[in-house]
């Protein structure tokens, strides 16, 4: 019997998970793969229309792939020899780990002056690299197998030679997932240049509040241009989320918002405390909320977007998530709970393992929220060093191998707490210091587990859904 791989599927590989099988285009293109063991894998390459093969003197395992992958449309199979795989089917290995996406800063510069700018744009402490380079970077993330490529700034628009940019990721096949923009240079322009290089990201635009947002963006006019862009998305057909950062000015604006926004079409809303980085640092002790003044405004809002019948799918930080229109809400401070309690195989941060954070320098970065600390400039630039190598070695990797063990190493009152199990240490950056030190608690996730925790989402949730929107689930 002659197996042949289905398109759009390709055997590929990465250092350390060299055997998968990978969607190069359709539906399931920005999935995690399908990993096998050495022995599965070396049988499925002789799926190649080519070789006849007998199934039955194989393996268990591998008869059993082979049933499991044909019944679900992997694989395909005759009597008779078929055409070979395309090129792009064949077997190939990346030289780094295996990498989701990519989160890339194409400049340092802004064109805003927001009092809360986590790589301080408006003070430029951040360069913006020649065309050249960037396309240098851009063939480094298409050499580890990227598909995926987000891309921030500063302010991306505010580059002359955006479409260049762009050109170069169509020309690799890799797709701008999320395009994130304050939306002052969003136009029909920027639109028909994504359109013409086979583009159609998700536009994370900036938002902070029904009339409030001038005031934390420092450019007067910033949110009549933001409703512009947001109406021009909606009337064109492009998908658009939008981010909030709450604070003492606008707390009072979120449930207006969330309605507002919901009008234009926007899908999303992710609500979040600024980090007490960059520009922030300086505005955060007249600005910020406390953290139970936070936990106040989200239990309104719960109340609220149930009472309003679920306008638009909402995040608020790790308090709560819910998608558009349904009951079936969860607690992402909860979401990390492991039964398993041995923390030196458990990672501090999983999300790191997946994907990597390009600076507007060049340097690699677990994440953005490593941008305006010390850390940073320990970090390799992707100029000097192959992408794929500093993935497997190199101060970023040394980062994103961190264990929870080594933050119970330098937090002991953490290790007898009765919530680490779900805590795990909170998010890695979320009170990152200047120096860069991230082996620090999480504050926020720490007040939620010991004075908020799931019975209190759940009871507010749980009543206004009984309330607003009967007592089932959907």
């Amino acid at each position: 019997m002659f197996y042949r791989l289905r398109e759009p599927w390709a055997f590929r590989g990465w250092k350390k998970l060299p055997y998968a099988l990978r969607d190069e285009y359709g539906e399931q293109r920005n999935e995690k793969p399908f990993f096998f063991n050495k022995e599965v894998f070396l049988a499925l390459l002789s799926c190649n229309g080519q070789e006849d093969l007998d199934v039955q003197s194989l393996s268990e395992n591998c008869r059993k792939a082979f049933e499991e992958l044909t019944a679900a449309g992997f694989l395909e199979a005759s009597i008779d020899a078929m055409a070979p795989l395309e090129p792009w089917q064949r077997y190939k290995v990346y030289p780094s780990r295996y990498l989701r996406s990519a989160h890339w800063s194409i400049t340092g510069k802004c064109n805003f002056r927001c009092r809360h700018c986590l790589v301080s744009a408006p003070e430029a402490k951040h360069p913006q690299l020649p065309l050249e380079d960037c396309l240098k970077i851009v063939d480094e993330i298409a050499s580890c197998g990227i598909q995926m490529v987000d891309i921030t700034g500063g302010e991306p628009l505010v580059r002359n030679d955006f479409e260049e940019i762009v050109k170069a990721i169509d020309e690799h096949g890799m797709e701008i997932g999320t395009l994130f923009t304050n939306a002052s240079l969003l136009n029909e322009e920027v639109l028909d240049i994504l359109q013409r290089h086979h583009q159609k990201p998700v536009f994370q635009l900036s938002f902070d509040g029904l009339g409030h947002h001038d005031w934390l963006r420092g450019v007067e006019g910033a949110e009549k241009q933001a409703d512009a862009a947001f109406r021009l998305l909606q009337e064109k057909g492009w998908r658009a989320n939008a981010a909030m950062c709450i604070h003492r000015k606008n707390q009072d604006s979120l449930r207006s918002t969330i309605k507002y926004l919901s009008s234009l079409g926007v899908g999303s809303l992710r609500v979040n405390a600024p980090q007490s980085l960059g520009i922030w640092k300086k505005n955060s002790t007249q600005y910020a909320l406390a953290n139970e003044e936070t936990w106040e405004v989200y239990r309104d809002c719960i109340t609220h977007y149930f009472e309003d019948q679920m306008p638009i799918s909402l995040d608020l930080d790790g308090f709560f998530h819910c998608g558009k229109g349904k009951t079936d809400y969860s607690i992402p401070y909860m979401s990390a709970a492991k039964k398993q309690l041995d923390y030196s195989r458990i990672r501090y941060c999983e999300s790191m393992r997946y994907h990597v954070y390009i600076g507007a320098d060049g340097r690699l970065a677990p994440c953005m929220g490593f941008s305006s600390t010390k850390i940073s400039d320990k970090f390799e630039n992707v100029l000097e060093h192959p992408l794929g190598e500093l993935t497997l070695r190199g101060n970023c990797h040394d980062v994103v191998e961190t264990r929870v063990s080594d933050f119970l190493a330098r937090n002991p009152e953490c290790a007898g707490c009765e919530h680490l199990s779900a805590c795990l240490g909170g998010c890695m950056v979320a009170d990152i210091t200047d120096e860069g030190d991230y082996l620090v608690p999480d504050r926020q996730c720490c007040y939620f587990h010991k004075h908020v925790g799931e019975h209190a989402v759940r009871e507010t949730a749980d009543a206004a859904i009984a309330q607003y929107c009967g007592s089932g689930k959907e």
